[in-house]
């Protein structure tokens, strides 16, 4: 398994980093729109695994939802919004199952946002002055985060974190995953240092990425068992689908697009 994860990392990043800090903008915004498209259909399988039309429509709602994330125009994610809630209510209300009908609306829209409002936010991100250097430092931090709270988890674990959602994950594995963040962040502020970011502000940010980061992976955890799914696709070898893989990104990816635009406007 090991093995596998490390052979996957060793394409990937490579072309990760292409992506984020060479190819055209076009390009890096269309491989995360087709990375949303996968996960959404992946977060719709597991929450409508019923309904084939109301995951289609999930679908759809949540890469309309990517794109009025990555216009960075609140009134087209507002417009959005809207449209999706009116649709899915006028469609509910052609559902003679009321309860059924209702529960799906939730769940779609649910659905919908988490998949695809999320990780988009990595365009957003690197649309923004000096941003490439922003998502390579977020993702690296969050990496950082994964590979030390596997390493401290598998050799130093011994107190539980949170069993009832992720019985494998540790008090230390967590800790070390903190630390590890912010080696990470250090080592990727050496060599291509966000701007903006100085060197008493990186150790803070960093925690912040790494604590994000396995909220994220906790959350997914909470989902996987709440919709009785094991993995969420199988899409990457050794990391399971899109969601697996993203899902200690989206949300230092949401933070560091805030953290960074604040940034430009207060400056």
């Amino acid at each position: 398994m090991l093995r596998t994860r490390l052979a996957t990392a060793a394409v990937a990043i490579p072309i990760l980093l292409w992506l984020v800090l060479a190819s055209p903008v076009w390009i890096f915004g269309g491989f995360v729109l087709a990375m949303t498209a996968v996960g959404l259909d992946e977060v719709a399988s597991m929450a409508l695994p019923d309904h084939r039309l109301g995951r289609v429509l999930c679908i759809l709602a949540g890469l309309a939802f990517a794109c009025a994330v990555i216009v960075r125009g609140p009134d087209s994610l507002g417009l959005v919004l809207l449209v999706v809630l009116a649709g899915g209510l006028v469609l509910s209300l052609a559902d003679p199952d009321m309860p059924g009908a209702a529960s799906r609306l939730a769940n779609g829209i649910f659905a919908a946002l988490y998949g695809g409002f999320l990780l988009p936010h990595v365009v957003s991100l690197r649309l923004l002055p000096g941003g490439e250097r922003w998502v390579v430092f977020t993702i690296a931090c969050a990496m950082a985060a994964d590979t030390g709270g596997y390493f401290a988890g598998r050799f130093l674990g011994r107190h539980k974190l949170f069993p009832r959602v992720s019985p494998a994950k540790t008090v230390e594995g967590a800790i070390g995953a903190l630390l590890g963040a912010v080696l990470g962040g250090f080592v990727v502020w050496r060599f291509l240092p966000p701007a903006g970011l100085s060197p008493r502000s990186v150790a803070s940010v960093a925690f912040l990425i790494g604590g994000l980061a396995q909220t994220g992976d906790l959350v997914e955890s909470m989902l996987k068992r709440a919709y009785g799914t094991k993995d969420s696709g199988w899409i990457l070898p050794g990391h399971g689908g899109v969601l697996d893989r993203t899902d200690s990104l989206v949300l230092p990816l949401v933070f560091a697009y805030h953290l960074k635009a604040g940034w430009d406007w207060w400056t």
